[in-house]
C-alpha cells in the first residue's frame, strides 16, 4: 500500500486553514497591570470545607470570659490545605463568642484573615455546639484585597480539647 502524498500546495492551504487570526498588539496605555488583572477578575466564589483544631481549655470554676486560641488545618476550597489560627474571646453567661481573628494559611503562604460572631451551647456531656458568622477583611498574597463572609457550625469537645467545623455557606471575593 503507498502513503498518499501531499503536495506543498495542498499541505500550504491545510496548514492555512488551520491558523487563527493574527495576534493583535495591545497599545501599552491600555494594558493592564498586574494588580488590575487581579482586581477586574474578582468574583465571589463559593467557600465550603471542615477545619479540626485543638484548644486549651478553660478553667473550672468558668470565669465570666475566656480568651480562647485555636490553632488547626483546615481542607477549603481555594485554599485547599490550609493552616488555622483563632483568637476569640468567648463569655459563658450569655453564649456569645467574638473572634478578633480568623487566619487560614495556604501551602504557598498567602492568608485569609476574618473576624465574627457567634453562638455556643451545651450539646451533651462535655461537648458545645458552636455557630459562627466569619466577615472576610482581608489577607496577604492574592487574598491582601480579600472580602467575603463564612457561615460556620461545629461541636467542641472539652475531654480532647478539639472541636470541627465546617463551612455550612460562604463565599469569597479576591
Amino acid at each position: 500500500m503507498r502513503a498518499p502524498i501531499l503536495t506543498p500546495a495542498l499541505l500550504a492551504t491545510a496548514l492555512a486553514a488551520c491558523a487563527g487570526p493574527a495576534p493583535v498588539e495591545v497599545p501599552e496605555a491600555t494594558r493592564l497591570a498586574p494588580t488590575d488583572r487581579i482586581a477586574a477578575s474578582a468574583v465571589p466564589r463559593p467557600m465550603s470545607g471542615t477545619c479540626e483544631t485543638t484548644f486549651v481549655p478553660p478553667p473550672f470554676p468558668l470565669p465570666a470570659s475566656f480568651r480562647q486560641v485555636d490553632e488547626g488545618t483546615c481542607q477549603l476550597a481555594h485554599l485547599g490545605r490550609a493552616t488555622l489560627y483563632s483568637d476569640k474571646t468567648i463569655t459563658f453567661a450569655t453564649g456569645t463568642q467574638v473572634t478578633h481573628l480568623l487566619r487560614l494559611t495556604a501551602a504557598n503562604g498567602d492568608e485569609v484573615h476574618a473576624t465574627g460572631e457567634g453562638r455556643n451551647a451545651p450539646a451533651g456531656p462535655g461537648q458545645i455546639a458552636f455557630t459562627a458568622t466569619m466577615t472576610i477583611v482581608g489577607g496577604t498574597g492574592r487574598f491582601a484585597d480579600a472580602t467575603g463572609e463564612l457561615r460556620i457550625a461545629g461541636t467542641a469537645t472539652l475531654a480532647t480539647r478539639s472541636s470541627t467545623f465546617r463551612i455550612v455557606e460562604g463565599w469569597i471575593d479576591y
